[in-house]
């Protein structure tokens, strides 16, 4: 129970919050925004609810205080009485809240003008100061004092949680370091510091603290000892940050709920899944060159109107009419004669429940971006008698390759910054569970010096430390060790460099401290969904390879697995026993080529037959074709994701994401990139991926 004012505020209510993703048209921006908002248990459209609007950290999107456990915390201690109910909007600033405008167009203008009265329109919220709060994590936290220090009248409590803030950042009328000194009334509203004591972002946060000082202003500055600028650091005080914004946020009634007004239980508000709703999702043949319809083309198909791209299979077809959808496909076919139709017309596209997805048809994006973040509008997603969609049955775990922060990489980021590198691609990897790098350099602490200690000779790669920030900010989930330039600097580099990932809570996979540790599958629970991983290195050399023999050269070492076949046999009967979907990624001879060598066909159908559904090769530098074995999908090379190899094909790329829904790998959706800049990934444009795979597909592949 918490006292708020004068009040008692008890959630009286045993179900669930509702997460609900919305967008709205932006006049300033000219495109659509999304924004996700948290409902609490027994949301009560004649209460007017406290708000909370929290903002994500750079190259993050709507879901990162989701993913730091927000909607747990909040349900339990709701439910507890330590938090009244309240309702919490995340906004997904995109690209402009990157960018340090404060003109017209500008986050700030966006968020006030536009966010916030639909916001306030469509949700039964607080329409004054004491009832608002506004908060952010790193980037986030800047836009919230940014905002929050120019709008007493608006907001009452600002919260800056790891907030990054810089003297060169902004002009001083919008600089919040120069706000703290110059702006008005600040002195009624509550505000909130923190950081951990190993945060990079700390001085221009300790030059808050003493600005607000040097004024008298009040504030709460929580230093800690320990802790850095990242998730796992924010997780861990998440409930202080919710329990901070509650008792600044002006008490209301609670609403009074038909459990304990009749003692008849109050029906919850369905979720999706319990409403019967099914998902209808885009496919094509895995070789089409289409990744993406539009929108336009699939509401007019929602409205009836004939298509001479659709092809559906019968049970489908019937289920759509027979949900209302007045569906007039070119061709309907038995469902056992889909996935031929469609790969003979490859022009064509279908639509199918999720669960009857195959790798062999390939999920399709919707307005290039992919349909899980775009559920409420999409209009093939509705009741049915065909099975619900269970959004915490989905696992998205996207692949890369060959990342390498050195060379030219390594100038190109102290150049252009790692806000600037990761831009292309975080809003895309931020919609995975998993995001994997394969990584195949050391952090060093002499980078880029030669040392003695180098084991490369001349050549030795090495990354810096103060680079490791970009994997932070992609949210890397998983690295792989299995490549042949982690030990170029030396085993202990090696050593500190994979502590660093466990401490950043990185999973590892392909390589450790020595072979027994290098060599045990990677296991992942989500969602339900067990996914085993096998990786390992082909090629060596010697010293980039882990060792448990004393006796050898270099002896005991880490080190990336070796990949022997007896060995790897052993962990996929053990990883059979136990998980559903099987992966194995691993480093190849390298190749200036779009096939794949002459031996690499066979390794591949090997790690198929041993019980892989998903086989990727991560050493190749060019972006290599992809083939079949059986129903396991075979990804010669995905290429270069981070390396300074400007060439054509060098600079193009595929990232696989991997859809898995109930312990089934059900398809892969294909991002093809180009690097700019030695450093910065992006997707390609419609013509440009066209262009790609057309090369790849119709002129290096077996289809």
């Amino acid at each position: 129970m918490l006292v708020l004012g004068a009040v008692l505020v008890r959630a009286q209510c045993d179900t669930n919050g509702q997460v609900t993703r919305l967008s709205y048209p932006s006049r300033w921006l000219g495109q659509t925004m999304y924004y996700s908002v948290y409902t609490p248990p027994c949301y009560d459209a004649q209460t007017a609810y406290p708000v909370l609007y929290l903002m994500h950290g750079s190259n993050e999107n709507d879901g990162h205080w989701l993913r730091l456990g927000l909607t747990d915390a909040l349900d339990n201690n709701i439910r507890a009485g330590v938090l009244p109910p309240l309702v919490v909007v995340l906004p997904f600033g995109n690209v402009i809240a990157n960018r340090n405008r404060f003109d017209t167009v500008s986050w700030h203008n966006v968020f006030v003008s536009e966010l916030m009265p639909h916001v306030e329109a469509r949700y039964s919220v607080a329409q004054d100061a004491a009832g608002r709060a506004i908060g952010g994590i790193s980037r986030g936290g800047f836009w919230a004092y940014q905002i929050g220090l120019q709008h007493p009248d608006l907001f009452a409590t600002i919260g800056g949680h790891s907030p990054f803030f810089d003297r060169y950042h902004a002009p001083p009328e919008h600089n919040p370091l120069d706000l703290a000194l110059s702006a008005p009334d600040i002195a009624k509203q509550r505000l909130w510091l923190d950081r951990g004591a190993d945060d990079y972002a700390r001085a221009g946060i300790d030059l808050m603290h003493a600005r607000l000082n040097e004024r008298g202003i009040p504030h709460t500055y929580a230093l800690h000892p320990v802790g850095e600028h990242n998730n796992a650091y924010w997780s861990q005080h998440l409930l202080d940050y919710l329990v901070f914004y509650a008792e600044g946020l002006r008490a209301r009634p609670a609403p009074t709920f038909g459990a304990f007004a009749t003692n008849t239980p109050a029906a919850p508000t369905p979720t999706p899944a319990a409403q019967g709703k099914t998902l209808f999702v885009p496919a094509a043949a895995f070789p089409s060159l289409q990744t993406s319809v539009t929108s336009g083309e699939l509401e007019a198909l929602f409205d009836g109107r004939a298509s001479r791209r659709l092809v559906l299979d019968q049970d489908t077809a019937a289920a759509l009419r027979r949900a209302g959808v007045p569906i007039q496909p070119a061709r309907v076919v038995a469902p056992d004669q889909l996935v031929r139709a469609l790969w003979q017309e490859r022009t064509a596209f279908t639509l199918l429940p999720l669960g009857a997805l195959s790798p062999r048809l390939r999920a399709l994006w919707v307005d290039d971006e992919p349909v899980f973040g775009q559920l409420d509008h999409y209009p093939f997603w509705l009741a049915s008698d065909l099975p619900a969609y269970a959004p915490d049955r989905l696992t998205r775990l996207t692949v890369s390759g060959v990342t390498a922060l050195a060379r030219g990489t390594l100038s190109a980021l102290d150049r252009f910054g790692i806000e600037h590198a990761a831009s292309g691609i975080a809003s895309y990897v931020a919609q995975s569970d998993f995001f994997h790098v394969s990584n195949e350099v050391s952090f060093a602490p002499t980078c880029p010096q030669l040392t003695p200690e180098v084991l490369g000779g001349a050549t030795s790669f090495c990354s810096k430390r103060d680079h490791f920030e970009l994997f932070r900010r992609l949210g890397v989930r998983v690295v792989e060790l299995s490549g042949n330039h982690n030990n170029d600097y030396g085993y202990t580099a090696y050593a500190e460099t994979f502590a660093w990932y466990l401490t950043n809570g990185m999973h590892t996979v392909g390589g450790g401290r020595d072979l027994s540790e290098a060599r045990q599958p990677l296991r992942l629970t989500h969602n339900g969904n067990r996914i085993g991983w096998v990786s390992c290195n082909v090629v060596g050399p010697y010293y980039a390879l882990a060792n448990d023999d004393p006796a050898s050269a270099g002896g005991v070492r880490g080190g990336a697995a070796p990949c022997d076949w007896d060995a790897l046999a052993e962990a996929f009967a053990a990883l059979k026993g136990d998980t559903d979907v099987r992966l194995a990624t691993f480093q190849q001879r390298e190749v200036e080529d779009y096939r794949p060598l002459p031996e690499q066909p066979a390794q591949f159908r090997r790690f198929a037959e041993l019980g892989a559904h998903y086989v990727g090769g991560t050493a190749a530098h060019k972006p290599q074709s992809y083939a079949f074995h059986g129903d396991s999908v075979l990804h010669y090379g995905l290429g270069n994701l981070f390396f300074d190899q400007p060439f054509w094909g060098n600079v193009r790329f595929f990232m696989d994401t991997l859809l898995i829904y109930e312990g089934q790998l059900l398809g892969i959706e294909l991002f093809a990139g180009i690097i700019e800049d030695n450093v910065r990934p992006r997707l390609m444009t419609a013509e440009e991926r066209e262009n790609f795979l057309f090369f790849i597909f119709n002129q290096h592949s077996d289809f």
